[in-house]
């Protein structure tokens, strides 16, 4: 019986050498689109920060009897491909007593806006794929921002309906005590910023 002929010794190579390529693309494909995720993300994290100290700012400027101010998760959904991607926060307050309450609400089956992307936030890269941040300023017009300087002015808002008709709902049904439009504020309040991600829509649990 003859023996079975293996792999020559230049086909081993080159076999080797094809593996050995296959696998440093893969891992720099991986590597890859590793980077292009956490810029995504990072984007999104300056985004956000950014969007939760303009609401922040505009509460404890204009409210009174606030005592903390806090931020859920920035929640995802989509995939960008076959359906619009979505992403926003929703902004959490406490009274003096302690009671909490959720922004975005559905409140006698009206539901209150929520705070992110297409509503609020527009965030992208330029051309020279530097990050592009932008907030709605009391117009309504988008005004280029850059984190980690302050708020410009022209991005404080002096009013805002939504925040305004959510917090009024809120105190109408119970859910908050004491808090009202002011212009003493609430210059001590407590914020706390969020700027992890969860993936899914938040479901609420307030209908009335």
């Amino acid at each position: 019986m003859s023996k079975k002929k293996g792999l020559s010794r230049p086909a081993k190579v080159f076999w080797g050498l094809l593996a050995a390529v296959l696998i440093a693309v893969t891992g720099i494909w991986g590597y890859n689109r590793y980077m292009q995720k956490k810029k995504v993300e990072q984007l999104y994290q300056h985004g956000f920060q950014l969007l939760e100290e303009q609401i922040a700012t505009y509460i404890k400027e204009n409210y009174s009897g606030v005592s903390k101010i806090e931020f859920s998760p920035i929640y995802i959904d989509g995939d960008d491909r076959f359906t619009v991607r979505t992403a926003y926060t929703v902004p959490i307050i406490y009274d003096k007593e302690g009671n909490e309450a959720q922004f975005g609400s559905q409140i006698n089956h009206f539901a209150h806006s929520r705070y992110g992307l297409l509503n609020y936030l527009r965030i992208d890269w330029d051309i020279y794929g530097t990050e592009m941040i932008e907030l709605a300023n009391q117009s309504g017009d988008y005004v280029e921002v850059t984190y980690g300087d302050s708020l410009p002015k022209d991005t404080k808002w002096t009013d805002n309906e939504d925040i305004d008709s959510n917090i009024e709902a809120l105190v109408n049904i119970g859910k908050l005590k004491g808090i009202e439009k002011s212009a003493q504020g609430s210059p001590s309040a407590e914020v706390r910023y969020n700027v992890t991600f969860k993936k899914g829509i938040l479901k609420y649990d307030i209908d009335r």
